[in-house]
């Protein structure tokens, strides 16, 4: 009896242990990045309702979205900020900056340097504590002491005297022996190299828990064991790389480590001993460390000059638009400076910038924040890296510098989110000359005609225009009035609001090291006979492949991880915005029947897409200067609100990224594991047949 009063219990705290397993998100990158901005936008919500003046009426609805608005860069306000005591105005300025992408980057780099300071202790007590068993046994055995041996963090000092185990000309890596109970499920061919069906069954050999909210990011397959295993020890899967099979795809490492280690694409290393990765942990984190005061001072000396100039110009020049509002000038101008490095688009003036619509200085200057703080930041921060490599002096003294510097301008990727590959960094920076360029070009050519804009000086209207292109993709400030401007005109802003996020996050996942591996193509089903090319290839049925979403290999599956990734992207975005525009539309029926032209579904979807994508443009609403939404019911408002933060965590990396992972003894298996199966996909595919140009 007592036996099964044991048993009874435990038999059904099992399956309801399974149950809550399921429904509870995993304890990763994505579900922190939710908890944060949630219980701070909660908490801020609170204390902004709780301040309220007696004589303004902001309702907790009102409370909630504009702490939303502000901690997720959305920028629309359901109230005229001008009206808020100084206090509410510096909660969302605090907010502002707490939501901004490059203050959060910067926590991550803290999160991670204390993870790697906790695993180099380790490394070095490990030691310590072999070297005292040493020297006490052979004082012991021989009655004389023994010469200390040195003790370090490896790679912190100079990288090409950390390597323990030097592989010869011939053999690349000698593997240490697996542990019995991972090699008896993984059964060797006779070259002694792991296989496709190896790996896979590898794979399967966990049980998984399937989760209601996997927090994987969208592209992931969260139905597959992405992540690699935490209790497997660190070492390469197999013992020899032939390296005719990749041929132009690998290139050596030797810039950073004294072995014949290889790099394959987006900075994945393998071929490499326990030692070796220490010693490549050490150089990563120094890179984490550099980047760690590097990217806070990028925020604030951006922040720090942005609100000297625009508080002081403000200040100087036009202090009479601040006090209409019942502001200061300085404080005014600081707020714009802020809200324009986040690109948040609020603003403490109800007039937004169409009061200063007839200013160059202050249009040139948040324009330019507007590009520093989100945009065009990858894109800075990469020339200012490049920058400093180019001014070290060459000399011994600063060797370690240049190794660290190199590594970064090398595998950013590893070490940072928004840092990306020279070749990436151009791209981006073109496209977003281009995206802005067609906003600009058609804000001149579709204003002829329209006497609200005529009106302007032909130099503003253009400056105007230009300023108008940058903020209606990200900055969400307005220098003219939305709801004037022609109606193609702003069909072309809603498509530019949708994909504002697209260009840097396709980018961030095209160039994550784990690519292959976040995005799940490494599925159990075997690829069928008719999708394996025969000896003969050309261009054309490259070609066919590529767009029949076949990948090949190298630059052809480049394109197929991309098209993945927009599809999955487009898939996500669609259905909230579908059924966000579904549910407005329903609560603000009433209003339509009131006022048709003012409550068009054309306008809420534009106040729902400008959401998403973290704009904050809105068509407002006639009579006031808040935004469209401040006009809703307060469900429609809570419901922009969640939109609001689901948009601002689409841009995020997918949960297996090096980036954002802790340094943990399970890494060298995901790198490892995507070199063997790359390896067997370009043999199955004939690479090593194809001469390094065709690659």
């Amino acid at each position: 009896m007592k036996i099964q009063a044991f048993l009874i219990p435990r038999m059904w705290r099992v399956p309801v242990g399974c149950a809550v397993t399921a429904v509870l998100p995993p304890f990763n990158f994505l579900t922190l990045h939710y908890v944060y901005f949630i219980a701070t936008c909660l908490i801020a919500s609170v204390i902004f309702y709780s301040t309220s003046t007696q004589w303004v009426s902001v309702t907790y609805v009102d409370s909630l979205f504009l702490c939303v608005s502000a901690m997720t860069g959305v920028g629309m306000n359901t109230i005229n900020l001008s009206t808020l005591n100084s206090f509410q105005q510096a909660i969302l300025f605090v907010l502002l900056i707490l939501g901004s992408s490059v203050l959060v980057s910067s926590a991550v780099f803290m999160v991670r340097k204390r993870a790697f300071d906790a695993k180099f202790k380790g490394i070095s007590d490990a030691r310590a504590k072999e070297h005292a068993s040493r020297r006490a046994s052979a004082l012991e055995m021989n009655g004389c002491e023994t010469q200390p041996e040195s003790i370090g963090v490896p790679g912190s000092n100079d990288v090409e005297t950390s390597t323990s185990s030097k592989p010869d000309a011939k053999t690349s890596v000698t593997v240490q022996p697996l542990p019995v109970e991972i090699d008896d499920q993984i059964q060797r061919s006779d070259d002694d190299q792991v296989t496709m069906s190896d790996i896979r069954s590898r794979n399967n050999h966990h049980h998984h828990h399937h989760r209601v909210f996997p927090m994987a990011g969208v592209g992931a397959r969260p139905d597959l064991n992405n992540h690699p295993n935490d209790t497997t020890p660190n070492v390469p899967l197999y013992r020899e790389y032939s390296q005719s099979a990749l041929k132009g795809v690998l290139r050596g490492s030797q810039k950073y480590l004294t072995s014949k280690s290889l790099i394959s694409r987006n900075s994945q290393f393998h071929g490499l001993t326990s030692a070796e990765r220490e010693v490549l942990g050490g150089v990563e984190y120094k890179a984490v460390s550099f980047l760690s005061w590097i990217v806070p001072i990028y925020l604030f000396m951006f922040l720090f000059l942005g609100m000297m100039g625009m508080g002081g110009w403000l200040a100087l020049n036009h202090p009479d638009l601040a006090r209409t509002n019942g502001l200061a000038p300085f404080w005014t101008g600081a707020f714009f400076a802020v809200s324009a490095f986040v690109n948040s688009g609020m603003s403490l003036l109800d007039a937004n910038m169409t009061a200063l619509q007839l200013n160059a200085y202050p249009l040139l200057t948040l324009g330019m924040l507007i590009l520093a703080g989100n945009t065009l930041y990858p894109c800075f921060l990469r020339f200012i890296i490049w920058t400093m490599r180019q001014m070290l002096p060459d000399r011994p003294a600063w060797q370690s510098w240049r190794v660290t510097l190199d590594f970064i301008l090398d595998h950013p990727r590893r070490v940072y989110t928004n840092l990306f590959p020279a070749r990436h960094t151009w791209y981006l920076l073109g496209t977003i000359i281009i995206l802005n360029g067609i906003d600009w070009a058609a804000f001149e050519l579709l204003s002829i005609g329209n006497k609200s804009i005529q009106v302007l000086p032909t130099e503003y209207r253009v400056l105007d225009g230009f300023f108008q292109a940058l903020a209606v993709r990200a900055g969400g400030f307005y220098v003219v009035n939305i709801a004037d401007l022609r109606q193609g005109l702003l069909v072309l802003y809603v498509l530019m609001m949708y994909v504002s996020a697209y260009p840097v996050l396709v980018t961030i996942r095209n160039t994550n090291v784990y690519e292959e591996r976040s995005l799940g193509i490494y599925a159990d089903d075997e690829e069928s006979s008719e999708t394996q090319p025969t000896q003969k290839s050309n261009v054309i049925m490259d070609l066919i492949r590529h767009h029949m979403g076949r990948p090949g290999f190298s630059e052809s599956s480049r394109g197929y991880f991309v098209h993945q990734q927009l599809r999955s992207q487009l898939s996500h975005d669609i259905w909230w915005i579908a059924l966000a525009v579904l549910f407005i539309a329903i609560a603000e029926s009433d209003h339509y029947d009131a006022e048709p032209v003012a409550f068009a579904t054309f306008n809420i979807i534009f106040e729902v897409v400008s959401a998403y994508g973290c704009v904050g443009v809105s068509v407002g609403y006639p009579g006031q200067n808040f935004s469209f939404c401040g006009a809703w019911h307060p469900i429609s408002k809570l419901i922009l609100a969640a939109v609001a933060l689901r948009g601002r965590h689409r841009g995020l990396p997918v949960a297996i990224d090096k980036a954002i992972m802790l340094p943990n003894e399970s890494l060298a298996w995901a790198e490892e594991e995507d070199a063997v199966i790359r390896k067997e996909r370009a043999q199955a595919w004939g690479m090593d047949r194809m001469p390094v140009e065709s690659v």
